[in-house]
């Protein structure tokens, strides 16, 4: 198992006879037979080869992650391991997970930062893999906040690891000079471009769902406003007064 999983979704604590759904599994994200007390349910749109020697505590399903195959509500736990920026439709399979989650159920997802220096060169030496979203931290937990009830407990940003060389030609040379060029980078420079190229988060399903937008913030007190936005004032009285102090702030 990855340790970066393990240490933010410590399966071995999920009770057991709990259902795991392995989003967009491939040939599984985790080793399934080292969680025997476990049911685990991959789904991706092709099989694997090496699902066929998966364990009896583990089954796949064809299908897409927007029209997941099973009633509201029967999941404990969901792995979501590089899937998302994948997606065409990723709001829609976002209230799937939302659905087929247990009130409580916890979900582990990461994604790329679509301006880290690994994913830049990920798209261009691989015209762009696949990868049909671009994401910040910013607007991924706006997503999940407002297609879902999930909110964020745990985080953990993930240095560049150059995977995706391991199926390369000379993947492993152009790996360790990749590696040796950023260490350079890094020491000349003082930043590390291979810092945060990735995020890895987990979630709880919670009771309220919607993203809290702030539209307004006092000057005086710092008093938070959130919701729609007042209507500008008339330009006689270019000014809000804050609910709380009452000073009256410049309307922008």
């Amino acid at each position: 198992m990855r340790p970066q999983i393990a240490d933010l979704l410590p399966l071995t604590q999920v009770l057991p006879g709990a259902r795991v759904l392995d989003l967009g599994c491939g040939p599984g994200t985790v080793p399934y037979a080292r969680f025997p007390q476990l049911r685990f349910y991959g789904i991706d749109q092709f099989a694997h080869p090496d699902t066929r020697g998966w364990p009896k505590n583990a089954c796949l399903a064809l299908a897409d992650a927007e029209r997941l195959p099973w009633p509201d509500g029967c999941f404990d736990a969901i792995l979501c391991n590089f899937v998302f920026e994948h997606l065409r439709e990723p709001h829609v399979a976002l209230r799937e997970l939302d659905r087929v989650v247990q009130p409580g159920g916890l979900l582990y997802i990461s994604v790329p930062r679509h301006s880290s220096m690994e994913d830049r060169l990920y798209r261009l030496m691989t015209r762009g893999g696949g990868h049909l979203q671009h994401y910040t931290l910013q607007n991924f937990l706006e997503l999940m906040y407002q297609e879902s009830g999930f909110k964020l407990e745990a985080m953990a940003p993930s240095p560049a690891a150059f995977t995706w060389l391991q199926t390369a030609p000379l993947g492993n040379l152009l790996r360790r000079l990749l590696y040796r060029a950023f260490r350079l980078w890094a020491r000349a420079t003082g930043h590390d471009p291979l810092a945060s190229a990735s995020y890895l988060l987990l979630f709880k399903m919670g009771r309220r769902r919607g993203l809290l937008r702030i539209a307004r913030v006092c000057s005086a007190c710092g008093c938070s406003i959130h919701g729609q936005a007042p209507r500008a004032p008339a330009p006689s009285r270019a000014v809000w007064p804050c609910p709380v102090c009452g000073f009256e702030n410049l309307a922008v």
